[in-house]
């Protein structure tokens, strides 16, 4: 469940597609996309929790900050500061399977996909790109 994206405004946003609704990872994981605002954003409604530990309990344990190890993985907020740009939205997504996050793309490809792109700069951008299944 990869995830992206920045901070948006106000009649731009008209502009750019419609993103809300649940969204099924390839990894099995469902991301509600609603707004935040004026802008969407996207939280953890479902994930498939690793052995040993419900949705209801899993820890945000490979956080890359300390301080964040123990907060829950359900409910949190894994695309944020979506800004509207040209045919999609820009901003972070997080992704708790590797505790990090990348700056993101995602674009609408038809109404039932999403394509959700996330790059972290490393000596030159590294990028993944999943594609996201409606599921509402």
């Amino acid at each position: 469940m990869f995830a992206l994206l920045l901070a948006g405004a106000g009649g731009e946003a008209l502009a750019a597609p419609d993103i809300n609704g649940k969204w099924q990872t390839p990894a099995g994981a469902v991301i509600q996309i609603d707004k935040c605002g004026k802008v969407p954003c996207g939280k953890i409604v479902r994930f498939p929790a690793p052995k040993g530990y419900s949705m209801e309990n899993t820890p945000d344990i490979n956080n890359k900050d300390a301080s964040k190890r123990k907060r829950k993985v359900l409910g949190l907020t894994v695309l944020w500061r979506l800004a509207p740009e040209k045919d999609g939205w820009k901003g972070r997504v997080y992704d708790p399977r590797r505790g990090f996050s990348a700056n993101a793309t995602v674009r609408r490809k038809n109404a039932s996909a999403l394509e959700v792109q996330g790059c972290v700069r490393v000596v030159f951008n590294v990028c993944e790109k999943e594609t996201w299944r409606r599921v509402d």
